[in-house]
């Protein structure tokens, strides 16, 4: 066994998960602490001999190997090692995470690590490692670059697709024009035809009449007529009753039918010049139409374009402005998805996640020493708020490059659990326990560990699963530091439990209570008076004060 009661100082820095791996000498799989008719402990649990050694010095679990002589040997019945019992106070598990968790320390602190490291505000961090907002963890060039040549593709393929429709309905309004025009002329022949008819029936009417007229006044020579002679056509009488034939009587015969002829010819010519005039106007009104149905339609055509345009400049200004740690909400996230999630060919444009998995997937990618590079110039070329942030980046990733610890270390996925004889079950009179808090906070973390196992291994829906994700982080948050985010989790009478955090600090803590080193007099009370005789390693004080 280790001593280590002479040391000077002591250092906290993250450790790597091979590390607690190695410091661990196993898996703890299961929430129990011991069997309650036998009160030994559960195999695979938080106080499993075969992981943190024997109960009893020098006996295995079994009770196979018993007595010094045995020291070393490994049980091939219960796998106990046969050592001193004590172990038991250094020996230590671990705890696989099916999900990684954020360590409470580095993004609840004040200021928040994994914040300025990701230059990320605590609010929007805390909903990330949450479950309630997304983050853009990486953005394909290829497939931004693919994104972009089809948008550009289909701007082209929709203009020219309009342009051909505008002249396919061209085309076919002229068709329609020449062949309505078509018909009308016709029809205009037709109707032009008929009233050259109508004229030859009529003329023929008058000159048959006149022949009749012309007879009866041959007849009648110098003669007074008897009767009162008429043109049948128009009735004008041509020889009154009584009344004598001759010249006067042919000229005015004559002067009749001259007139007769002539307004049936102009009224057949009017007529036809009504029927050309309403042929023009159909055909006029029918052009009009054809030009205000083609201006709409180019009106039309041209807000759809500029619509299509407006919303491919929207499509290209998102893909552009995708970049890895932009936050996205639920709503958000699923449009983008419908409008940009696969690129040309399959590739998808961008990947976001949530939760301390997506964070490490960020931090993971990070080159320290080009951030570094990259804020040493804006610290030199900026000034204000911005230089001030700078300046808090590269502190904290200077220190990490000088401290030789990675930052995605502060994202957990192996759980060190600590040895059991540090948070013991003591049984009471009465047959009743008392346990330390910190067994029921590894319980916890536990139990929500195997159930996510469970839910992953039988294809959970994503909500379901997020949730357990979710109250795995809310488990390890307790156990490391038990109020720190949100409600204290409470035990049997409220009584609040006891987080490893709360082992550490304040008076009662290990730093204080236990290595300290303080002289006290014989009542216990600390007494350091300052003297030229006492030595600066007699008094423990922080490093920064001395």
């Amino acid at each position: 066994m280790l001593e280590v009661n002479n040391f000077s100082a002591i250092r906290i820095s993250l450790a790597s998960p091979d590390q607690i791996r190695e410091w661990s000498k196993g898996e703890v799989t299961k929430p129990e602490t011991i069997n309650y008719r036998t009160l030994k402990p559960e195999k695979d649990g938080l106080f499993d001999e075969r992981i943190f050694g024997p109960t009893k010095d020098w006996e295995c679990y079994c009770g196979k190997y018993k007595r010094i002589r045995y020291k070393g040997i490994i049980c091939d019945k219960c796998g106990v090692e046969v050592t001193r019992s004590k172990v038991r106070r250094e020996r230590m598990g671990h705890i696989q995470l099916a999900s990684p968790v954020s360590h409470i320390w580095y993004f609840k602190g004040t200021p928040s690590r994994l914040g300025i490291l990701l230059d990320i505000s605590p609010r929007n961090l805390e909903r990330i490692l949450y479950f309630a907002l997304y983050i853009v963890t990486n953005v394909d060039e290829e497939a931004r670059k693919r994104a972009l040549l089809a948008l550009e593709d289909e701007a082209a393929g929709r203009g020219g697709k309009a342009g051909e429709a505008l002249a396919e309905l061209e085309d076919r309004l002229k068709s329609e024009v020449n062949k309505t025009k078509d018909e009308l002329k016709t029809a205009l022949a037709a109707t032009k035809a008929d009233l050259e008819s109508q004229r030859t029936v009529r003329t023929e009417e008058v000159v048959t009449a006149a022949q009749a007229v012309e007879a009866q006044l041959a007849d009648l020579k110098t003669g007074e007529a008897e009767d009162t002679i008429v043109f049948a056509p128009t009735g004008e009488v041509v020889v009154a009753a009584g009344g004598k034939g001759g010249k006067d009587a042919t000229a005015a015969l004559r002067k009749i039918v001259s007139a007769e002829t002539e307004r049936v010819t102009s009224e057949l010519q009017q007529r036809e010049k009504d029927e050309e005039r309403a042929v023009e106007q159909k055909i006029a009104d029918l052009s009009a139409g054809i030009e205000e149905t083609l201006r709409n339609e180019r009106e039309q055509l041209s807000g759809g374009a500029q619509a299509a345009k407006d919303e491919i400049k929207k499509l290209r200004d998102e893909i552009e402005s995708l970049k890895p740690m932009q936050t996205l909400g639920e709503l958000e996230l699923r449009g983008l998805e419908e409008r940009h999630g696969s690129g040309a060919k399959g590739g998808r444009l961008f990947n976001a996640g949530m939760g301390a998995e997506a964070v490490r997937e960020i931090i993971s990618r990070m080159d320290l020493e080009e951030l570094s590079r990259s804020l040493h110039v804006e610290v030199r070329t900026s000034s204000g708020q911005r230089r001030k942030k700078a300046i808090k980046r590269l502190r904290l990733i200077e220190a990490f490059r000088r401290s030789g610890t990675r930052p995605d270390w502060m994202i957990l996925s192996v759980l060190p659990v600590i040895p059991p004889d540090l948070r013991p079950m003591v049984q009471l009179d009465g047959g009743r326990f008392a346990t330390s808090d910190l067994n029921d906070l590894y319980r916890r973390v536990i139990n929500r560990n195997n159930r996510l196992k469970r839910l992953l291994e039988l294809g959970a829906p994503e909500i379901i699963i997020r949730n357990e994700k979710r109250m795995l982080q809310e488990a390890c948050d307790a156990l490391i530091d038990n109020g720190r985010r949100g409600r204290a989790i409470a035990g049997t009478g409220n009584h609040r439990l006891k987080s490893l955090s709360d082992m550490l600090k304040g008076k009662q803590g290990r730093f204080r209570q236990n290595l300290l080193g303080k002289r006290v007099d014989y009542s216990g009370r600390s007494v350091i008076v300052v003297g030229p005789e006492l030595k600066l390693h007699q008094c423990g004080l922080p490093k920064k004060m001395a």
